[in-house]
């Protein structure tokens, strides 16, 4: 009987794939994560283990997190960019840990309740989208060893939201009643801006005229393509547009001057062999959108610039760009500069 390890978290998603692999005549056990102080869930996630009858480890990650998620993402709001938490936990806490956890109890596999699927293609495996286009979760995974693919089963990479929860519904999974986990779960419905201490203020200039309209109380509280909580009055709605932190300076404009065609991206991770320096595929620079076409230039073995066919809203450093050729993910980074139409 082959053996897997899974990460649960007290919602219906990873329940559910627990339950999964056990109907596939797995043997499962399951991993809580302590990622900070009060982890919500830990007695639920418990009590399901309990139910689905299969043995579960408390790993306390606490130190892990603080040092590689939680502060970068502070400390990237007040460098005057936009991180994205997920994709990082994902990288460097979630998926190395479980690794590690499976070869430490013989465990041939490792999953979690990620709506994305592995396929193998002449033999080699591949990160693809869920089927679920509404909740497919693949955006969030590119940046994952590409060694771990074909060690990593996702069992609600073939179902739809309302299957899963239906599944929950049907067999009386206690984390049926938990609350779906908020994207960002160590804010626990806090405003990030709120927790960090206060910085200096500085100029908000129209991009168009040059002429300072306002005054920001740190950089922190922006991101590009924001639109609410600037204080200015105006004529027409203003959007941040772009953000200088050598100049402590927020631009703003209309809505069209945020859209952007070219942008660079570094940190690159690649999940599928790319032959060619210079390729068509389509990106995604957010979690909720659909994949635009665009093309990709590799510019040295970490940087690409690309061009999407049509400007896009909004691509805003320090969150991550992620490429892919149909449904398969080829690789993805972070962007770290925009290239601006005026």
């Amino acid at each position: 009987m082959e053996k897997v390890v899974i990460a649960m978290s007290g919602g219906i998603d990873s329940s559910v794939a627990a339950y999964l692999l056990k109907e596939k005549g797995m043997a499962v056990e399951g991993v809580f994560f302590v990622l900070f102080d009060e982890p919500a869930h830990l007695e639920l996630v418990k009590n399901t283990a309990d139910f689905l009858k299969i043995k579960l480890y408390v790993e306390d990650l606490r130190e892990q997190f603080r040092s590689q998620v939680i502060t970068p993402f502070f400390e990237g709001y007040k460098t005057g960019i936009t991180p994205n938490p997920c994709v990082i936990c994902n990288q460097k806490i979630k998926f190395p840990n479980l690794n590690r956890i499976a070869k430490t109890i013989n465990a041939n596999y490792f999953a979690t309740g990620h709506y994305a699927r592995i396929v193998k293609i002449n033999d080699i495996s591949h990160l693809l989208k869920g089927i679920d286009s509404k909740k497919d979760q693949s955006y969030f995974l590119y940046g994952i060893d590409r060694s771990f693919l074909q060690h990593i089963i996702f069992p609600l990479g073939e179902y739809t939201k309302k299957q899963v929860r239906e599944i929950a519904e049907k067999i009386g999974v206690p984390s049926k009643i938990a609350e779906e986990s908020t994207e960002v779960c160590f804010l626990r419905n806090r405003r990030y801006y709120e927790m960090i201490k206060p910085a200096k203020g500085g100029p908000i200039v129209e991009m168009s005229t040059g002429k300072i309209i306002g005054q920001h109380r740190g950089i922190h509280l922006f991101t590009i393509g924001q639109r609410k909580r600037l204080g200015i009055s105006s004529p027409y709605p203003l959007y941040v547009v772009k953000i200088e932190p050598s100049q402590n300076t927020v631009y703003v404009d209309s809505k069209e001057k945020a859209f952007m065609r070219e942008f660079i991206a570094t940190e690159l991770n690649w999940l599928y062999d790319m032959e060619d320096r210079e390729f068509s595929c389509s990106v995604k620079i957010r979690y909720a959108m659909n994949p635009e076409k665009a093309t990709v230039k590799l510019i040295d073995k970490d940087k690409v610039k690309v061009c999407f066919d049509k400007p896009q809203f909004a691509p805003t450093p320090g969150q991550s760009a992620v490429f892919y050729k149909e449904e398969i993910v080829l690789g993805g980074g972070i962007i770290t500069e925009t290239v601006q139409g005026f």
